[in-house]
């Protein structure tokens, strides 16, 4: 009996940094049946798994391709690298994915499925993109517009909604190639965070469009640990390593200044980056690490710095 689930022209771009055995071979194994290639592109870990293949011997339908980095390059340059080798291979899309996401059975299709209909109706798509649950459970994260006072989460009242969007994650979007020459690679200088941000504007900048699938689910975790805590309400709060607040800053500077970006984000961003420095430089358990690296990536956002610039 046919796989219904695989697609033959999609390939997987997951990108690791120091990853666990069982983790990545969760994230591989739940892809590997729907897609015709699953590449792992290592940013220079320091204890990357070795026997990950081995356990999934006999269990992927798809091709597993090993790309390990001398060092850790960022989010966008291993996107990247794995682009170019599925674009070399001749696949026609590409799902990217992070080491801790896992798509559900059938995922990968209904993305393709909803591309397929979307660009039948005339429609010029740039990505259409997965829901996300926590590892912990939990409710569905929702898909995001941008509106006058500041970002906008839209709800699916239907389960095979396909919802007009803003950007979307990275991890979980399926990119046709074809788009990617047009709109051109993840930006690199970015490093780690708002690549995909700043990808999914620069695709709306040249005409094309957003789309969040809503029966398109994987499991995804949003930060290094979660906090559950009272604040009007109770909420699960995701909670970084102090490093990661530099690039926030210091990268939403750097968008600032691009004309492509829109107003209406530059200011729900500034919104944004004012709500977490008020909130983590008061309750984050390394709160006074976090507003360091928050001021020096406000620091050299001024400046115009990019690229890698802690060791991590």
């Amino acid at each position: 009996m046919a796989n219904i689930e695989f697609c033959s022209d999609v390939a997987a771009v997951l990108v690791t940094f120091n990853p666990s055995l069982e983790a990545l071979c969760a994230s591989v194994e739940a892809v590997a049946r729907q897609v015709s290639d699953v590449y792992v592109v290592d940013n220079g870990s320091s204890s990357f798994p070795a026997p990950w293949q081995e356990k999934l011997s006999g269990q992927c339908v798809s091709r597993l391709h090993f790309l390990p980095q001398s060092s850790n390059l960022g989010i966008g340059a291993g996107h990247n690298i794995g682009i170019e080798q599925a674009r070399e291979c001749g696949s026609t899309f590409v799902l990217l994915l992070d080491q801790d996401s896992q798509v559900e059975p059938g995922t990968v299709a209904r993305l393709r499925s909803s591309y397929a209909e979307l660009t039948k109706s005339g429609i010029q798509v740039a990505a259409v993109g997965s829901r996300y649950r926590d590892h912990d459970g939990g409710t569905l994260s929702r898909f995001v517009r941008v509106g006058i006072l500041g970002f906008k989460l839209l709800d699916c009242n239907r389960a095979d909604a396909v919802l007009d969007v803003d950007f979307l994650l990275s991890s979980g979007s399926l990119i046709p190639l074809s788009a990617i020459s047009d709109i051109g690679l993840m930006d690199e200088s970015l490093f780690i965070d708002h690549v995909d941000t700043e990808w999914c504007f620069r695709a709306k900048a040249h005409g094309f469009q957003l789309f969040g699938v809503c029966d398109a689910v994987m499991t995804h975790a949003l930060g290094e640990r979660r906090k559950e805590i009272w604040l009007l309400r109770q909420r699960v709060v995701p909670f970084h390593k102090p490093f990661r607040y530099y690039y926030m800053f210091r990268n939403s500077l750097l968008l600032y200044r691009r004309g492509y970006m829109p107003l209406k984000w530059k200011l729900a961003d500034i919104l944004r980056c004012i709500k977490i420095a008020v909130f983590f430089g008061l309750i984050a358990h390394d709160r006074f690490a976090s507003l360091r690296m928050m001021a020096l990536g406000i620091i050299d956002g001024i400046k115009g710095v990019s690229g890698k610039k802690l060791q991590h």
